[in-house]
């Protein structure tokens, strides 16, 4: 595997910075959206320090086969409350993700107009054979978090 691509997936969000950085980083928010259709997170596995160089560890589940478990550890590089954050991330349980390579997920949150915000997420490396997958993945998500908000997901 030869992990040199960088997925970059955007959104726009009727929602403030301050709401949509408190649904990524909260973890009691985090943990009612975040995974792919087909998967969830364990609320009781989400433990995050917000702060730069603070902790961060969830395990998501496959909804269909729960002894499909992919487990999430970073450490916060960057930690700007409400404009980015920035975390190197070991991923075990991923087929398609060396737990050896160090990800680095960065999730940005731009004002756009009164209330809108665009989040853009940058993370990699991938190998080129699971990149789209895990961009997809990403669309995914934010499908889910776009229904969270929309259902008064906590203000």
């Amino acid at each position: 595997m030869t992990a040199n691509i960088m997925v970059v997936v955007e959104r726009q969000f009727d929602e403030s910075q301050k709401r949509l950085f408190r649904a990524w980083t909260e973890p009691a928010e985090m943990a009612q959206w975040r995974g792919s259709p087909g998967w969830h997170v364990e609320s009781e596995t989400v433990t995050s320090e917000l702060k730069l160089g603070g902790r961060h560890h969830h395990v998501k589940v496959r909804d269909d086969d729960p002894a499909v478990r992919v487990t999430t550890d970073a450490v916060f590089v960057e930690y700007f409350d409400p404009d980015v954050f920035v975390a190197r991330q070991r991923i075990t349980g991923d087929d398609g993700i060396d737990p050896d390579i160090p990800l680095e997920l960065r999730v940005e949150f731009l004002r756009t107009g009164r209330e809108g915000t665009l989040v853009r997420i940058i993370q990699g490396p991938y190998d080129e054979t699971v990149a789209y997958e895990h961009s997809t993945g990403w669309e995914r998500e934010l499908t889910r978090l776009q229904d969270f908000l929309s259902v008064g997901g906590a203000p």
